[in-house]
């Protein structure tokens, strides 16, 4: 089989399991007309003695990065070039960008590539209003005398073991001494940290509160919002739950394996941030990557399912994210990832408006 394009010709098409795959040759031209822009992008990177990067010759870059080096980067840019041109020419409805493996290529060649498209599964959702509908409303929390009272306590408790640390690695070697020798006496009985005071200059050290009352009715006023918060998002849960329970999908594999990778990274930036390595981890745990997946599949079948319902939910009901509210997230986004293109910023935070909007659509379902 073999279909002739304008720019591209189709060698083989075939579909499996919601998976597409095209066998895709680019003309020389297609290649050539990248040669200038691969070399300048490449030597964007290249070192060279006696000149800053990007400004060595031609010549002297060839020889450094390699021929097979220009032509993958020539053949990467022809292909990003290319591919929107397939995916509408060839009515391709995809969840996201393709898998691409370089078929043959060679100098003064066509370029030969194999491009696998997931494409969108079919979704058949259950009655996702009425199941909002019987989800239990989530009640307005409220914070108790005594949750307020025992808050304060830790508070207090945090303070003195704070001051605590601080008189034993002070500079003043008097206060470090009592503070140690403190410390030495209670090993030989019930050891007994006295508090600090609760009093309005304790309350004024921790924030922008008049007096103790002031400080009550902020945090009990906190407290009720943290509460009501959790049991929203618990409500969310349920919802969801119950709609990827009684709706029908058939995902394919590559999609849920492709949402382990995503756990998996988040989870690696978690344990940086911890100052833990991931390979150290394992070890202390007994555990492969391939354990930790096993573990993780039946939520990340539940997640894939779920990203799957909501944007099906927001198509039915013509649910959208207002442009001006994209494009000031997109913007406080770049600002602390800067590396983030304009394209996968928009894509993220449209998609992440836009659920937000459809769980609020069913939580005001009555």
């Amino acid at each position: 089989m073999s279909q002739e394009k304008n720019n591209y010709k189709i060698l083989n098409k075939k579909e499996e399991n919601k998976i597409l795959a095209l066998e895709i040759e680019l003309p020389v031209e297609a290649m050539n007309s990248k040669k200038e822009k691969a070399l300048k992008q490449l030597s964007q990177h290249v070192e060279v003695k006696g000149f800053r990067k990007g400004t060595a010759p031609e010549k002297i870059v060839r020889e450094q990065i390699g021929e097979m080096k220009i032509l993958e980067e020539m053949a990467y840019q022809a292909i990003v070039e290319t591919l929107p041109e397939i995916t509408i020419a060839e009515k391709v409805s995809a969840l996201t960008q393709p898998k691409i493996s370089i078929l043959k290529i060679a100098e003064g060649n066509p370029l030969q590539f194999k491009a696998e498209f997931v494409l969108m599964p079919d979704v058949e959702l259950a009655d996702y209003k009425k199941l909002a509908k019987e989800t239990k409303q989530s009640e307005d929390e409220k914070v108790t005398d005594e949750e307020v009272e025992e808050y304060i306590e830790y508070i207090r408790g945090s303070r003195a073991e704070a001051e605590t640390l601080r008189k034993k690695t002070s500079a003043d070697p008097k206060e470090r001494e009592e503070a140690n020798k403190k410390s030495d006496d209670e090993t030989a009985k019930e050891p007994k940290t006295e508090l600090p005071e609760f009093n309005d200059e304790f309350v004024k050290t921790l924030g922008d509160f008049k007096n103790v009352e002031d400080f009550k009715k902020q945090l009990s006023e906190n407290m009720s919002k943290e509460k009501n918060e959790k049991a929203k998002q618990k409500r969310r849960i349920e919802i969801v739950e119950k709609i990827i329970s009684e709706s029908k999908i058939e995902i394919p594999e590559i999609m849920i394996e492709e949402e382990m990778q995503r756990m998996l990274q988040q989870f690696k930036g978690d344990l940086e941030q911890a100052k833990m390595d991931f390979d150290e981890y394992l070890k202390s745990i007994k555990k492969t990557q391939d354990d930790l997946f096993k573990e993780w599949r039946p939520d990340a079948i539940k997640r894939t399912k779920m990203n799957l319902i909501l944007p099906k939910i927001a198509n039915e009901e013509k649910i959208e994210a207002e442009a001006d509210k994209v494009a000031h997230e997109v913007k406080h986004l770049q600002q602390h990832h800067p590396d983030v293109t304009d394209e996968q910023a928009t894509s993220y935070v449209s998609h992440m408006l836009r659920n937000d909007l459809v769980f609020k659509f069913l939580e005001e379902i009555k």
